[in-house]
């Protein structure tokens, strides 16, 4: 499958702001990435007792 094609079709553009949507792609993953990390870390994890 073609990204930049199905873009294309469903948009008309394969940029937004001058920026490749490759970027944008890459962008929206280490959000993606960075919010679960914070999820974990201050939901999930807790501290250790001594």
């Amino acid at each position: 499958m073609n990204w930049t094609n199905l873009w294309m079709t469903l948009f008309g553009t394969t940029e937004l702001f001058g920026l490749n949507m490759g970027f944008w792609v890459s962008m929206v993953v280490v959000a993606v990435v960075v919010i679960i990390q914070h999820i974990i870390f201050w939901g999930v994890m807790k501290p250790m007792r001594k």
